[in-house]
């Protein structure tokens, strides 16, 4: 009998953190090129953060790159909230990880992320949730042409704005109308 033997990866899937503030959707996805025997390299890991998700919206579906750029930075650890563990480095060597910042204002309120059909590549999609005691993360498995439930951004209502600036209005048009007041009473004042 042949021995078996065993090989593990620090992490075979591409990692996307997402956090919603205000309406903007900021994410943070990070590939391990030296752990993934499925990406080569740097500029493979490179290649695979550019085109693992999509944003859908009103049957279609854009890429991170058309809404807003991508930033690349290279990383030595995983984010330590992050839902899982992950093993470490071989020999105590630094990860080998490549991380993308994306940041987009989003122009629509309801949409949903996507990896595309045919990309080689999953995603572990997870944010913390603020409603939990401790911010717990909440995390989802997505293959290639799966997609998020819907994903809802608050967007700030008109009224509030058309209510602020009738409220300039008024109290612009009361300065003014006191201060020819005024003017009228000094000016009659004047004539006495």
């Amino acid at each position: 009998m042949a021995p078996l033997f065993a090989f593990g990866h620090a992490c075979e899937f591409l990692v996307a953190r997402m956090e919603i503030q205000a309406d903007t959707l900021q994410l943070e996805i990070t590939a391990d090129y030296g752990g993934n025997p499925l990406i080569a390299d740097e500029a493979a890991a490179r290649e695979a953060l550019r085109k693992i998700l999509q944003v859908r919206s009103k049957g279609q579906g854009r890429t991170l790159e058309e809404l807003a750029p991508l930033k690349m930075e290279r990383r030595a650890e995983w984010d330590p909230q992050a839902p899982t563990a992950f093993a470490p480095a071989p020999d105590g060597q630094p990860h080998q990880l490549l991380t993308a910042l994306w940041q987009w204002r989003a122009d629509v309120g309801e949409f949903s992320l996507a990896v595309p059909e045919g990309n080689l590549h999953d995603v572990l999609l997870w944010t913390r949730d603020e409603h939990l005691p401790g911010k717990q993360a909440k995390w989802m498995m997505l293959i290639e042409g799966e997609n998020t439930p819907p994903i809802f951004i608050p967007r700030s209502t008109p009224w509030l704005s058309l209510a602020g600036s009738a409220f300039v209005m008024v109290g612009l048009g009361l300065w003014l109308w006191r201060k020819s007041l005024t003017s009228r009473l000094s000016f009659s004042a004047s004539l006495r």
